[in-house]
Protein backbone atom coordinates (compact mmCIF):
# COMPACT_ATOMS: atom_id res chain seq x y z
CA UNK A 1 0.00 0.00 0.00
CA UNK A 2 1.31 3.47 -0.86
CA UNK A 3 1.37 6.66 1.19
CA UNK A 4 -1.25 8.02 -1.20
CA UNK A 5 -3.57 5.11 -0.41
CA UNK A 6 -2.95 5.48 3.32
CA UNK A 7 -3.74 9.20 3.28
CA UNK A 8 -7.16 8.37 1.81
CA UNK A 9 -7.71 5.86 4.63
CA UNK A 10 -6.88 8.58 7.16
CA UNK A 11 -9.35 11.00 5.59
CA UNK A 12 -12.13 8.41 5.55
CA UNK A 13 -11.31 7.34 9.12
CA UNK A 14 -11.74 10.97 10.20
CA UNK A 15 -15.02 11.19 8.27
CA UNK A 16 -13.90 14.22 6.28
CA UNK A 17 -14.53 15.29 2.71
CA UNK A 18 -11.62 15.97 0.36
CA UNK A 19 -12.45 19.69 0.62
CA UNK A 20 -12.33 19.75 4.43
CA UNK A 21 -9.39 17.40 4.83
CA UNK A 22 -7.37 19.20 2.16
CA UNK A 23 -8.09 22.56 3.78
CA UNK A 24 -7.02 21.22 7.18
CA UNK A 25 -3.53 20.53 5.80
CA UNK A 26 -3.26 23.61 3.61
CA UNK A 27 -4.39 22.17 0.27
CA UNK A 28 -7.20 22.84 -2.15
CA UNK A 29 -9.58 20.00 -2.96
CA UNK A 30 -7.89 19.59 -6.36
CA UNK A 31 -4.41 19.52 -4.81
CA UNK A 32 -5.49 16.98 -2.24
CA UNK A 33 -7.31 14.89 -4.85
CA UNK A 34 -4.08 14.70 -6.88
CA UNK A 35 -2.37 13.15 -3.85
CA UNK A 36 -5.13 10.60 -3.26
CA UNK A 37 -5.07 9.59 -6.93
CA UNK A 38 -1.27 9.19 -6.85
CA UNK A 39 -0.66 12.04 -9.29
CA UNK A 40 1.43 13.83 -6.65
CA UNK A 41 3.42 12.36 -3.77
CA UNK A 42 2.92 13.17 -0.11
CA UNK A 43 5.52 15.88 0.53
CA UNK A 44 7.45 16.42 3.74
CA UNK A 45 5.44 19.57 4.39
CA UNK A 46 2.17 17.65 4.08
CA UNK A 47 3.51 14.97 6.42
CA UNK A 48 4.32 17.63 9.01
CA UNK A 49 0.80 19.03 8.70
CA UNK A 50 -0.73 15.54 9.01
CA UNK A 51 1.31 14.99 12.18
CA UNK A 52 0.46 18.41 13.65
CA UNK A 53 -3.20 18.65 12.74
CA UNK A 54 -4.38 15.03 12.82
CA UNK A 55 -1.68 13.33 14.97
CA UNK A 56 -0.91 10.90 12.13
CA UNK A 57 1.81 8.37 12.91
CA UNK A 58 4.31 9.02 10.10
CA UNK A 59 5.77 5.52 10.42
CA UNK A 60 2.34 4.15 9.61
CA UNK A 61 1.87 6.60 6.74
CA UNK A 62 5.25 5.73 5.20
CA UNK A 63 5.39 1.98 5.79
CA UNK A 64 2.23 0.77 7.48
CA UNK A 65 4.08 0.10 10.74
CA UNK A 66 2.38 0.87 14.04
CA UNK A 67 -0.93 2.61 14.64
CA UNK A 68 -2.45 5.07 12.20
CA UNK A 69 -2.90 7.78 14.84
CA UNK A 70 -0.21 8.63 17.40
CA UNK A 71 -1.31 8.19 20.97
CA UNK A 72 1.46 10.51 22.19
CA UNK A 73 0.54 14.13 21.69
CA UNK A 74 3.32 16.48 22.82
CA UNK A 75 2.16 19.45 24.82
CA UNK A 76 4.95 21.18 26.70
CA UNK A 77 7.58 22.96 24.62
CA UNK A 78 6.06 21.83 21.33
CA UNK A 79 5.16 24.07 18.43
CA UNK A 80 4.87 23.78 14.65
CA UNK A 81 8.04 25.85 14.35
CA UNK A 82 9.91 23.50 16.71
CA UNK A 83 8.77 20.50 14.69
CA UNK A 84 9.89 22.15 11.44
CA UNK A 85 13.26 23.01 13.03
CA UNK A 86 13.66 19.42 14.26
CA UNK A 87 12.83 18.08 10.79
CA UNK A 88 15.43 20.41 9.26
CA UNK A 89 18.02 19.26 11.81
CA UNK A 90 17.24 15.62 11.01
CA UNK A 91 17.74 16.28 7.29
CA UNK A 92 21.04 18.06 7.99
CA UNK A 93 22.23 15.15 10.14
CA UNK A 94 21.33 12.67 7.38
CA UNK A 95 23.35 14.74 4.91
CA UNK A 96 26.29 14.82 7.34
CA UNK A 97 26.11 11.03 7.74
CA UNK A 98 26.15 10.61 3.95
CA UNK A 99 29.17 12.92 3.69
CA UNK A 100 31.02 11.07 6.44
CA UNK A 101 30.25 7.69 4.86
CA UNK A 102 31.69 8.93 1.56
CA UNK A 103 34.78 10.28 3.35
CA UNK A 104 35.16 6.98 5.21
CA UNK A 105 35.08 5.10 1.88
CA UNK A 106 37.83 7.35 0.51
CA UNK A 107 40.02 6.61 3.54
CA UNK A 108 39.38 2.87 3.21
CA UNK A 109 40.32 3.00 -0.47
CA UNK A 110 43.47 4.93 0.42
CA UNK A 111 44.32 2.38 3.11
CA UNK A 112 43.83 -0.50 0.65
CA UNK A 113 46.11 1.26 -1.82
CA UNK A 114 48.83 1.73 0.82
CA UNK A 115 48.55 -1.90 1.93
CA UNK A 116 48.98 -3.05 -1.67
CA UNK A 117 52.00 -0.77 -2.03
CA UNK A 118 53.53 -2.24 1.13
CA UNK A 119 52.91 -5.79 -0.10
CA UNK A 120 54.53 -4.96 -3.44
CA UNK A 121 57.56 -3.40 -1.75
CA UNK A 122 57.89 -6.36 0.63
CA UNK A 123 57.84 -8.76 -2.33
CA UNK A 124 60.58 -6.76 -4.05
CA UNK A 125 62.63 -6.50 -0.87
CA UNK A 126 62.26 -10.21 -0.18
CA UNK A 127 63.43 -11.10 -3.71
CA UNK A 128 66.69 -9.18 -3.55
Amino acid sequence: MTENQRIKIIRKFLGMTQVDFGASIGLTQAGYSDIERGKNNVSGKIKIMLKQVHQVNLAWLESGDGEMIDTFIPTKGWSPEKLADDQKQIENLKLEIDRLNAENKLYRDLLDSKLKMIATLEERFGKE
